[in-house]
């Protein structure tokens, strides 16, 4: 698949979902940002038992308008079967070649990184894009180590054939600069989970990213 086509059908602003909020929430903020300027969203639900998560796919597919690409996080299961636009896989992951067994194209797979090695070697396997970070520091980010920079984001960037969005610790002021390395989007959480008003905040980092 080509590098740019990912990066059309995903756009450049995707919003990861949280793992503390209310199902019925998380696709109320998702319908809210999407109205804001969101252009693809990431089901990420990592300590959900499977009943739970079937349960967010299943609000999420019902209730936010069609045309909105999503990708479920880990479960390739819920992806096929709830028609996702594609799968996410963590650094530690399957082969990507078992999965396109499953799954072909136009079905993306996608991988996140926190290197350069992990990138290439995510490339070199056939992923369709790669999710880099965490970039700056973030709580939810702290477990897979220190913030790799702007310098590896720009790094991975130039070695890969694949489009990479940046992700951690990304907001309004942070835009600009994540723009400037050459990657097709950034991946947020925060910005958009803890505002009152998510359309307003999807709306600024929109914005701030365009004009960056």
């Amino acid at each position: 698949m080509s590098g740019s086509r990912p990066a059309e059908i995903l756009g450049p602003l995707l919003y990861v979902t949280p793992e503390e909020f209310p199902l019925k929430d998380l696709v109320l903020r998702a319908i809210e940002g999407m109205r804001g300027g969101i252009t693809s969203v990431q089901l990420r639900r990592k300590t959900a038992s499977g009943w739970e998560f079937s349960e967010l796919v299943r609000l999420f597919r019902e209730n936010v308008p069609a045309g909105l690409p999503w990708l479920v996080n880990r479960r390739m299961d819920f992806a096929l079967g709830g028609r996702a636009t594609g799968l996410h896989l963590p650094s530690a992951h399957p082969p990507v070649a078992r999965i396109r067994e499953y799954a072909p194209p136009p079905f993306l797979v996608g991988v996140s990184v926190h290197s350069l090695d992990q990138a290439l070697k995510a490339a070199e396997e056939g992923a369709d894009y790669l999710i880099a970070g965490p970039i700056f520091d973030t709580p939810s980010k702290r477990p897979f180590g220190p913030p790799v920079g702007l310098s590896t984001l720009r790094e991975i960037i130039r070695s890969v054939p694949v489009p990479v969005w940046a992700i951690g610790g990304i907001g309004v002021e942070e835009a600009p600069r994540i723009r400037e390395t050459g990657a097709f989007g950034m991946a947020v959480m925060g910005a958009l989970s803890y505002t009152p008003d998510p359309v307003a905040a999807a709306f600024t980092l929109r914005r701030a990213w365009i004009r960056g």
